[in-house]
């Protein structure tokens, strides 16, 4: 408390925090700056930082005077785990310098909390899947800060938004990553050809660090039976080799050729345009008529040399 000789003086803090939109528990950076009439340094002297229920989160020193500002180094906290709007203080205590008694000053700090991002990623869904028919993909998961995502439920609905399957990840991540969680997962195709999106979703959860909701569309393409087999036979055009590996493609369906340079593709009648590549060599493409069980021979030249400067 001041003497009845001490001069009265005042005190006003500044805060600035980075990111002042910040993911739950993560790390977020304050800086002060004090001023005081009349002017003193008050370097030594600290700030209280205090949650909105008053409790102490840490102190922050005044470190540097530049003869009107005194000033804090950074100061590097976690942000709550509680997401929504935030408001916490910084408080100058009262202290005497110089004969000067300056009183108690605090200044808030406002910053957001956010939930944990969640991506969801599919992959290894069929080029064409044929209606009714069941077929499986894989199902990923990963948080933004590599939270441990494991036996979480999550949701896979169809075009009108029905829920047609629910799954939970495993036990473990998914060898050579961080963090992602992949789950397998069967499903069956509509009755009806076409092209659909379907959406997958893992809803948020509050349950430790709080994960907002994750979701991405899912395409699936639905054909009818095959009622032929195309057997592409593919080989070097000079060599006559076979093309282990050739990709063929009569778009919804593809093959990949064999050890003897021969794939095959089921389809249903009708006009299709065949496609037919490999590394190294052009890739061809030619129009094809499908009215019954058939076999086509493709020769592949290979690609020219590049040119040197």
């Amino acid at each position: 408390m001041a003497s009845p000789s001490d001069e009265v003086g005042y005190t006003t803090c500044v805060v600035d925090v980075s990111p002042n939109v910040v993911d739950a528990e993560e790390e977020m950076t304050l800086w002060a700056k004090a001023t005081s009439s009349p002017r003193c340094d008050l370097r030594g002297h600290s700030l209280l930082v205090k949650d909105q229920t008053g409790a102490s989160v840490a102190r922050i020193e005044l470190s540097n005077f530049d003869g009107e500002t005194n000033e804090t180094d950074a100061l590097i906290v976690n942000a709550p785990i509680v997401p929504g709007e935030h408001t916490w203080l910084v408080v100058s205590a009262a202290v005497v310098k110089d004969g000067v008694a300056y009183a108690e000053a605090a200044s808030p700090i406002s910053f957001t909390v956010k939930p944990h991002r969640t991506y969801v990623v599919a992959w290894d869904i069929p080029s064409a899947i044929l209606a009714g028919e069941r077929f499986r993909i894989k199902v990923g998961m990963k948080c933004a800060h590599e939270c441990r995502m494991t036996h979480r439920d999550f949701g896979i609905y169809d075009h009108e938004g029905t829920l047609v399957s629910t799954a939970t990840l495993p036990d473990e991540q998914h060898p050579g990553t961080s963090g992602l969680c992949v789950a397998e997962v069967e499903l069956e195709a509509p009755a009806v050809e076409g092209l659909y999106t379907w959406s997958i979703k893992i809803p948020k959860s509050d349950d430790g660090i709080p994960h907002a909701e994750g979701s991405t569309s899912l395409g699936i393409r639905v054909v009818g039976h095959p009622e032929c087999v195309v057997t592409i036979e593919t080989v070097d055009r000079l060599s006559q080799m076979p093309l282990t590996g050739a990709r063929v493609v009569m778009h919804p369906y593809r093959a990949v050729a064999n050890e003897r340079g021969v794939a095959e593709v089921k389809v249903p009648k009708g006009a299709y345009r065949l496609f037919v590549s490999q590394t190294s060599y052009l890739t061809i493409s030619q129009p094809v008529e499908v009215t019954a069980d058939m076999t086509a021979r493709v020769e592949l030249d290979l690609e020219p040399p590049a040119e040197r400067n």
